[in-house]
């Protein structure tokens, strides 16, 4: 059946959206879903950022769409392939941020648990949801 929402935007609203997490990248960052690339490309422009993980679920976005914005990425980059919700409880980071929700808002549940499980994470950020997890 046909799914009326979109996969991925990056709508103006959405940009509006991203700022507060991009504005907190420093030091190491994992990045948690790719979309269309915009929050990749602008933490790495941050002169606070040493290096950017990029954990991403769909292998097939990672080679098909990676190597377009790849030259606007100005850090260092690791990518994973593999569900966030797994993956960044391995991981050790300054800072995380979360874009890998259908739907901005109603997101607090799954940071709060997320945040019980990457203690190696200092600060985690999610898309759309009304507070930063600390």
């Amino acid at each position: 059946m046909w799914n009326e929402s979109p996969w991925m935007s990056l709508t103006p609203a959405e940009l509006m959206t991203l700022r507060e997490g991009t504005r907190l990248a420093k030091g190491r960052v994992v990045i948690a879903g790719l979309g269309l690339g915009h929050q990749l490309i602008e933490v790495s422009r941050r002169l606070q950022v040493k290096e950017v993980v990029l954990v991403e679920l769909s292998q097939e976005l990672v080679d098909f769409y990676l190597p377009k914005i790849r030259p606007h990425v100005k850090k260092r980059l690791t990518v994973i392939v593999g569900d966030a919700f797994a993956v960044l409880p391995t991981l050790a980071a300054d800072v995380a941020l979360v874009d890998i929700f259908p739907n901005y808002g109603g997101n607090e549940a799954a940071m709060l648990e997320l945040r019980r499980r990457c203690p190696k994470i200092k600060k985690l950020w999610g898309w759309g949801t009304a507070t930063m997890s600390l």
